[in-house]
């Protein structure tokens, strides 16, 4: 067993031994009358749980914290530690290849990690909310408390789950990757504070709703169409993957014709998808630079066979139709119902920062930062790569030239990024 791996193991064990001193301290709390209320919110939490919709490879959206929520305002803090402990545990997930994955057949190891940090965060939170309540009481007058009581500890009680969640899902991921906590932090919280502070509100909700007499029911009608929201969201999501599939079908059939390039584009999306995630993109800008990633060159399909595959120096005017790629690109996908920027992005990702480049000849600010992104990696995976009229370069000469054409025709801030990327690959794999 590796150094990191017993570093993750001890503190699975710690945090496990924590989660289940609360639930054993918060059982006495739940009156046997609670017993069925109990399981019913295990089984609301419990089936979103299972029903998370992956919009990225590593992020998803849950409305479970709007279950825990309301559970939290229902019947307080003991009742939903166990809450948030069962279901976190009683998972029922199907992956896309048709295989679930439940309690009984996942590793150990996972179970406990979502055990421990849904139990301590919600039972952390929910003493510090309730410790607050009790001093606002002693404070202030009960026509105060029940105007603006709710609304500052659901507050607080977002910021606090959100806070100890997203520190200890940070610290497991550091342990198991290597990598900094710090980073590791600030790059999962970024996408997850907005989905705690939209579901809020329907947490509120769903607990206004099971106050009312028959409450319960309610709830139970109010999932069908929740559910069938899900439903319909993640078809657009699925129909979003299938064109992606698509096009990376496209590219790689194109590809396939020269086993020099086979495989480049999809080799050029993962790095430009790295570079876009530390430079912290947008959902939408990262999806534009994924697909114009993708079809970047899709141009070269109109040049001839024998000019790409040439194993010797081109001539000038070989090299001037090659350099006509981007514009061919354009002209294929004039049909496709792309974006202006990404189809600037495919258009200039030749271009150098100071100016060299082609087609335009345009320098610094006048090309889009996503093309310097293609550009760079696209340099770097063709440095990297066997061609007809040489051998690949090492690693280290690559990123020696990289580092050599920074601000000359890389963009600066796109080639740190980059090797910083590049150099953390280097030592993970000293840490394997």
């Amino acid at each position: 067993m590796s150094k990191m791996s017993k570093k993750l193991t001890s503190a699975v064990s710690i945090l496990s031994l924590i989660s289940l001193g609360i639930i054993g301290y918060c059982i006495p709390y739940i009156d046997s009358k609670e017993i069925l209320y109990l399981l019913f919110w295990v089984f609301l939490a419990s089936i979103f749980e299972s029903l998370p919709i992956y919009y990225a490879k590593d992020r998803a959206v849950s409305v479970t914290f709007a279950i825990i929520i309301a559970s939290q305002l229902s019947h307080g803090i003991y009742f939903t530690a166990i809450v948030a402990a069962l279901s976190s545990i009683l998972v029922y997930i199907k992956n896309d290849d048709g295989t679930h994955n439940h309690l009984f057949n996942m590793p150990i190891q996972y179970s406990l990690i979502n055990l421990s940090n849904y139990t301590i965060s919600m039972f952390l939170a929910g003493s510090v909310v309730q410790n607050l309540e009790s001093v606002w009481a002693s404070f202030f007058s009960t026509s105060v408390m029940s105007s603006w009581l709710t609304v500052i500890l659901i507050a607080i009680y977002i910021i606090l789950v959100f806070f100890l969640n997203s520190t200890i899902m940070s610290f497991y991921a550091s342990l198991m990757s290597g990598s900094s906590f710090v980073k590791t932090w600030l790059s999962g919280t970024i996408w997850a504070l907005p989905n705690f502070i939209a579901i809020a509100p329907l947490g509120f909700f769903l607990y206004k709703v099971y106050e009312l007499p028959n409450g319960s029911i309610y709830l139970l009608l109010i999932l069908g169409p929740i559910l069938l929201s899900r439903y319909s969201f993640k078809l657009y999501l699925d129909a979003k993957e299938q064109h992606y599939k698509t096009i990376r079908t496209l590219t790689a059939a194109i590809e396939a014709k020269d086993e020099y390039t086979e495989g480049h584009s999809r080799r050029v999306e993962h790095y430009v998808e790295r570079i876009a995630e530390k430079m912290k993109f947008s959902p939408s800008r990262m999806e534009s630079i994924k697909v114009a990633a993708i079809l970047h060159d899709i141009g070269k399909i109109g040049i001839k066979d024998s000019i790409l595959g040439k194993p010797g120096l081109l001539t000038n005017d070989e090299r001037i139709e090659v350099q006509q790629h981007p514009q061919i690109g354009i002209r294929i996908l004039d049909e496709a119902s792309l974006s202006s920027h990404i189809r600037d992005t495919i258009m200039h990702h030749h271009e150098q920062y100071n100016g060299g480049g082609y087609p335009d000849k345009l320098k610094r600010d006048e090309v889009p930062l996503d093309a310097y992104i293609i550009g760079a990696v696209d340099a770097y995976d063709a440095m990297t790569s066997d061609r007809p009229y040489r051998k690949a370069l090492p690693k280290e000469k690559a990123i020696t030239i990289l580092k050599e054409e920074k601000g000359k025709q890389f963009h600066p801030k796109v080639v740190d990024v980059l090797i910083s990327i590049l150099e953390q690959e280097e030592i993970n794999e000293v840490l394997k």
